[in-house]
């Protein structure tokens, strides 16, 4: 799918369970910022459909953060540079930017288009890949609103289960129902990035 295709379709999926996803058009400061990090072939398509403004979705425990362009530059505070002395951290490579986050665990896109995912406070970043690029990553979230947030109120657990696992025929379903379009090789990654794992 396009760009504009699995925006359109995370729009739809989100207003249909009362997110608002509200687009802009990149333009100045914003316009430069999105072609450094998507590279010029998906800003020219953002600058053309539009991207989305800093928003929050239902995650498995507390909410995923997806930034807008306009907060995009802050947001690697922490990540790619000191939040107090904006000096560069050397861990993080440069070539990756945080795009959105759940409980400060990032979600970046690095220079090829893929969008992988890191825990924060093990020691030392590694990245999952979890979508190929961030159509993919958009497909995977409208997905994931549609049965997360649809058809299991924001909901999973077992009310009779103490432990808070996940049984096994619900992530048999999940990568059924939710995954079914990510690739196979990012699917395990996927589904861990979904569940908080």
């Amino acid at each position: 799918m396009s760009y504009a295709d699995t925006l359109s379709d995370l729009v739809r999926a989100a207003s249909e369970t009362g997110i608002a996803i509200v687009l802009e058009k990149p333009q100045g400061d914003a316009a430069r910022l999105c072609e450094t990090v998507f590279g010029p072939a998906l800003a020219a398509e953002i600058t053309q459909v539009g991207y989305p403004k800093t928003f929050d979705m239902p995650w498995i425990v507390e909410d995923l953060y997806f930034y807008g362009l306009d907060e995009l530059s802050d947001r690697q505070a922490g990540y790619r540079f000191h939040g107090i002395t904006g000096e560069r951290i050397d861990a993080w490579p440069a070539d990756r930017f945080v795009i959105a986050a759940w409980t400060a665990n990032p979600v970046s896109v690095g220079q090829d288009g893929s969008v992988c995912y890191s825990r924060h406070g093990v020691g030392t970043w590694t990245y999952v890949r979890i979508a190929p690029d961030l159509p993919a990553l958009l497909a995977l979230l409208a997905a994931w609103i549609r049965y997360f947030v649809a058809e299991h109120g924001g909901d999973l657990f077992d009310e009779d289960d103490d432990d808070f696992e996940i049984s096994q025929e619900m992530r048999a379903e999940i990568r059924r129902d939710v995954l079914g379009a990510v690739p196979e090789a990012d699917r395990d990654a996927a589904l861990a990035f979904l569940l908080g794992e």
